[in-house]
């Protein structure tokens, strides 16, 4: 396979998310910027509608000025979910390639070098019949906008139902059908392909597993990743994603993926539930992954009454996974002298909660040691 392309092992990530757009397409830079990303994802329109109004300009130009202003280097569009681009039924198929068309039109306006789109289901068909229909979509797609930027990124796929894309190989079928194309790529979903039966948990099952991307499709094709923990177990097919670290695949290969230098070139996207609280939780998790940090939990503490004079802010922790409020509390003794008497002083409440001191503390979660004076 081809070489990917030459970068230090030491070069920065690109990490991110796949960012909210309400308010306005810049709002999801602005929001990504927020939270630490260098990369994001975004809708250029609704997933659930067939149609959209045309971009305007002003929306676009704006968009790229933001870009520049939040210093985001890497963005990805993702397409509606109702296209099909194998869809046998010659309506949907045709409504498909020219909702599809639109979202390249898109995405050439605001500068986005890639569109990911899943690819597709054949439904009452076959297999066979239904990457003919997708090969041909896609040839069609990249002749009517040749001379275009934008480009076309094939999802692997988890798949459910009669979902194309959940094999390496028929990607690789796919790819040779459209035959060599500069804008034509993939996107690998961890979560997708973990469910697919392509375990990636231990370094010799992750060699393993992007070895066989790497023999079948190739380095050099795949332009986003999207990080993604599984809620459900390997080879079930069944798409539901999970925090970090926090499902089937484990935290083990996530330190793999974020370390590998043969695909340090690869924007990484987050795509986990709980956008608004968990996002930035997640992207901390990768970051510290690849700064080759602790694999344990960060919580955050607030102290109050006479202990708030050491510290009136909200410090942030790094312990052990499965660690109680004891152990917390014991830690911040051991680290100042002052707080010893954290926990046989204070109550102590998590997430605005009390609890007892035996109570198991997670990533994210908030930390109050209120003595009684303050009310405790």
């Amino acid at each position: 396979m081809t070489e990917p392309p030459s970068t230090s092992p030491a070069a920065p990530r690109l990490l991110g998310a796949h960012m909210p757009t309400a308010g306005g397409i810049s709002k999801s830079l602005i929001s990504g910027k927020a939270i630490g990303c260098t990369a994001i994802q975004l809708f250029t329109g609704s997933p659930r509608q067939w149609h959209h109004p045309p971009l305007d300009p002003e929306v676009a130009a704006a968009f790229k000025v933001t870009k520049a202003e939040t210093g985001i280097a890497f963005t990805v569009a993702h397409d509606s979910y109702l296209i099909n681009l194998a869809a046998p039924d010659s309506e949907i198929l045709e409504r498909s390639r020219k909702a599809f068309r639109r979202e390249l039109d898109r995405a050439e306006a605001l500068d986005i070098p890639w569109v990911v789109t899943h690819m597709g289901a054949h439904l009452d068909s076959t297999e066979e019949a239904g990457i003919a229909l997708l090969v041909e979509s896609l040839r069609a797609i990249l002749e009517e906008t040749e001379g275009y930027s934008a480009g076309i990124a094939l999802e692997t796929t988890a798949g459910q139902g009669t979902g194309l894309g959940y094999r390496f190989e028929q990607i690789a079928r796919v790819m040779e059908g459209v035959g060599p194309h500069p804008r034509l790529g993939v996107c690998l979903d961890t979560c997708h392909i973990f469910v697919a039966g392509y375990d990636i948990r231990t370094k010799a099952a992750y060699e393993h597993s992007f070895g066989e991307f790497d023999r079948l499709i190739g380095y050099d094709a795949l332009k986003v990743i999207h990080c993604n923990d599984a809620k459900k177990p390997l080879g079930s097919r069944v798409d539901r994603h999970e925090h970090i670290g926090d499902g089937e695949i484990g935290m083990e290969a996530f330190r793999l993926l974020v370390t590998d230098p043969k695909l340090v070139h690869v924007p990484i996207i987050l795509e986990t539930p709980d956008s608004d609280t968990m996002h930035a939780v997640n992207l901390d998790r990768l970051k510290r992954l690849a700064a080759s940090q602790s694999l344990g939990i960060r919580v955050k503490v607030r102290l109050f009454g006479h202990f708030s004079d050491l510290s009136d802010t909200v410090e942030e922790v790094d312990l052990p996974a499965n660690s109680t409020v004891a152990d917390l509390a014991k830690l911040l003794g051991e680290r100042d002298a002052r707080l010893s008497g954290l926990q046989t002083a204070c109550r102590a409440a998590v997430n605005e909660e009390y609890v007892q001191s035996t109570a198991v503390v997670n990533e994210g979660d908030e930390v109050a040691f209120i003595p009684p004076m303050s009310g405790g």
